[in-house]
């Protein structure tokens, strides 16, 4: 995460804390997850923090990771799994399962329009999916169409 990102969340956290009462604990170094994610999350209301998550996710494309699991991915955003689930389940009314899918169909669909030359396969894989068939069940339930079609309506 960039120096800039990190910044740029603790002065949205000072800003809850001026409005919200948030007391901010400091450190003198700073981590690759803010302070504050620790020390408050249970007093930050779960669509800021499904803001920061979904921040760090597609930053670092944790939802590439077929295998990434709820207790993996806390890990990776050092948060109580509970805590990251609710927000999860709160503000996006998903599971963590169905809220990873939902970024790999956002790449997929991105992949879909930019690459035209990469094959459906490749970029079921890119974005993470454990299988193409995997891919096209979650891509037809999300979007309503295969990704051939959805490809060829993007043209």
């Amino acid at each position: 995460m960039t120096l800039g990102i990190i910044i740029g969340i603790l002065l949205v956290v000072a800003g809850m804390a001026l409005w919200g009462g948030i007391i901010l604990h400091h450190r003198r170094s700073v981590s690759r997850t803010p302070e504050w994610v620790h020390q408050t999350t249970h007093r930050i209301p779960a669509d800021q923090l499904i803001a920061w998550i979904d921040e760090v996710v597609n930053a670092r494309q944790l939802y590439r990771q077929p295998d990434m699991s709820a207790k993996q991915l806390a890990t990776e955003l050092k948060l109580p799994e509970r805590q990251m689930k609710h927000a999860i389940n709160y503000a996006c009314n998903k599971t963590v399962t169905e809220y990873l899918n939902d970024r790999r169909i956002q790449a997929a669909c991105t992949m879909l329009r930019k690459k035209k030359s990469m094959s459906i396969d490749r970029i079921s894989q890119q974005t993470g999916f454990a299988s193409p068939k995997a891919f096209q069940t979650v891509f037809i339930r999300t979007m309503g169409q295969t990704p051939d079609d959805y490809r060829r309506q993007m043209k």
